[in-house]
């Protein structure tokens, strides 16, 4: 495990659900010597109407995780990647090097909570297609969840996030005829160029730097970013992150 853990929201089986994950393994994945997924769904008690928790329910599922992540390591040599919040129920995920004596401390550590439903099952997953197609969020939401991190930090600084201000976008290409497409579907989005400098992406060498005064609302930079994300991706690109200066009341 790392300290990277993020999550989001997405639809998962036509339900909204919190998907929570270890996105600091992803380089790792999948890791060999731990080819057996391993889950736990526990049923919450009093589900909301939207099948999440309700506050005060929180401290006790957070006690039956680190429950069952001490016992599947212990005996399991088992790892947590993820967990999925939805329709009334929290789904634990663990890889491990074998499943033997998964269910007996499952029901071990389950046993210390009696009022909780929960069933549990394993099979062998040694691609980890539960976390690379199930937990890992997929590319579009990647670049609003690096949005969100990127906002919370100018909040921290005392940015309300309500004036319009110049974003700088970076974005990086293999050819210089796909950086000049780029550019040009650009300028008709009213971005100026900023420069064409070197991109540390061996495979993608050719940087670009655009810039245009824009609002930095959640929604607006979302829409922003995507735009540009679509329009690289189309291009053969990759879209490389914004940064902007914080703007204080």
């Amino acid at each position: 495990m790392s300290n990277e853990w993020d999550s989001y929201f997405y639809n998962v089986n036509g339900k909204l659900a919190s998907i929570a994950l270890d996105m600091g393994i992803r380089a790792a994945v999948p890791d060999e010597h731990r080819p057996h997924l391993l889950w736990v769904w526990v049923y919450l008690k009093s589900p909301r109407d939207d099948g999440f928790p309700i506050d005060s329910e929180f401290p006790i599922l957070a006690k039956i995780e680190d429950k069952l992540a001490e016992r599947t390591l212990a005996q399991c040599d088992a790892i947590q990647v993820g967990r999925i919040t939805t329709d009334g129920r929290r789904e634990f995920y663990f890889y491990g090097s074998h499943s033997r004596a998964f269910p007996s401390e499952v029901a071990q550590a389950m046993g210390e909570f009696p009022d909780y439903q929960f069933d549990l099952g394993d099979q062998l997953d040694a691609r980890w297609k539960q976390y690379l197609e199930v937990l890992f969020p997929p590319d579009e939401v990647r670049e609003k969840m690096e949005n969100l991190k990127v906002l919370e930090n100018l909040q921290k600084h005392g940015d309300t996030l309500e004036k319009p201000r110049e974003v700088r976008h970076w974005i990086c290409f293999s050819s210089d005829e796909n950086r000049e497409n780029f550019w040009q579907a650009a300028r008709q989005l009213e971005y100026r160029l900023e420069s064409k400098p070197e991109s540390p992406n061996q495979a993608l060498p050719l940087g670009l730097c655009i810039a245009r005064v824009q609002s930095v609302k959640r929604a607006d930079i979302d829409e922003a970013v995507l735009q540009l994300y679509r329009l690289a991706k189309k291009l053969h690109g990759d879209y490389d992150g914004w940064e902007t200066q914080v703007v204080k009341e």
